[in-house]
């Protein structure tokens, strides 16, 4: 799938005014620690940022993927355990997550600017739709379709009656998204401000690939900091959900009702059963299969099958339940 950026995007995430350490931490109240004079130009998730990105990290110890980050700068929890990455400027805050929201909204959202919508001529679109995007040649756009300015439907591909797309979605070559499904709508995420919750813009849009199919009823949220993306040639049944940033491979296939979680990481060929669920940020690697009714919440290798809830190899899954029926049948 061929990354295609908007103005305001860049390879990792979304763009900024450039804005040095001090400022930020002026802005957000925070402690810095390092470089004052450090500049950013975009913010990006943690796990691909890179010295010109601005990131964040929520949990109250340097672990995981933050021990070895790349980021320019880095907001953090007052207090937190342990080293830092190295050469990357801290800024300790009460709430990071709160914080990289208020800073995009005084730093990316000026930024944003959408291309001035284009209707290939040979266009099929029906009179009830309403059309404010980019549409290229062939693509078929069906009653009462929203295509809003700043998305994009790509050659021949067909959106089927009630779909809806939001500012920031582009859909490749050759696709079939099927009656009400929404591709763009703003990811789960809400940052605290005393007692209730705020909705946090998603300002990083979708990238559907080619010939990829979603059936009806489905949702592809927008991502925060990078789009949400699904690769080329996987198929969606109806009543998915994708969530938030999710990086979805080529050759996915899901079946009804199963879902991602934000920031899910789905290798090329996995393979969902119905009713499967996957906890935020969880990894699964390259042709892993997930049984139906799987309640996946740790890390599943390349060309693993897992079942069950929480899931497990299907092995040691199977082995499980013959050893409960034995249980079972020797207590009655």
């Amino acid at each position: 799938m061929e990354q295609r950026l908007l103005p305001h995007m860049t390879q990792r995430g979304i763009a900024l005014r450039p804005v040095s350490a001090a400022i930020i931490a002026r802005r957000v109240d925070g402690l810095l620690e390092g470089d004052s004079s450090r500049q950013v130009f975009g913010a990006a998730p943690l796990r691909v940022a890179t010295r010109d990105d601005l990131a964040f990290w929520t949990l109250d110890t340097w672990v995981g993927d933050s021990r070895t980050a790349q980021a320019g700068i880095l907001l953090a929890v007052f207090g937190i355990q342990g080293t830092p990455p190295p050469d990357c400027v801290v800024i300790q805050v009460a709430d990071p997550y709160a914080a990289m929201a208020l800073l995009l909204k005084e730093f990316h959202e000026p930024l944003i600017a959408w291309p001035e919508p284009k209707i290939a001529w040979d266009a099929n679109i029906h009179p009830t739709a309403v059309v404010e995007g980019t549409i290229w040649p062939g693509a078929q756009i069906g009653p009462h379709c929203v295509v809003p300015q700043g998305s994009e439907v790509g050659w021949n591909t067909v959106l089927e009656a009630n779909v809806t797309l939001y500012p920031g979605a582009r859909l490749g070559s050759d696709c079939v998204i099927q009656a009400g499904v929404v591709i763009g709508a703003r990811g789960f995420g809400f940052r605290a401000e005393g007692d209730r919750r705020i909705a946090v813009p998603h300002y990083a849009g979708v990238e559907i690939g080619d010939r990829v199919r979603i059936g009806a009823n489905s949702v592809v949220a927008s991502g925060f900091l990078e789009s949400t993306r699904i690769g080329d040639e996987s198929c969606l049944d109806s009543f998915v959900q994708i969530a938030h940033h999710c990086q979805v491979g080529r050759r996915v296939m899901m079946a009804s009702g199963s879902g991602l979680s934000g920031g899910v990481l789905v290798g090329d060929g996995v393979e969902f059963g119905g009713a499967a669920q996957v906890a935020q940020h969880v990894r699964i690697g390259e042709g892993a299969r997930i049984a139906a009714k799987s309640g996946v919440s740790h890390d599943v290798p390349a060309g693993a099958v897992f079942a069950g809830f929480p899931a497990e190899p299907i092995a040691s899954w199977k082995r499980a339940i013959a050893t409960l029926r034995k249980l079972s049948s020797r207590d009655s």
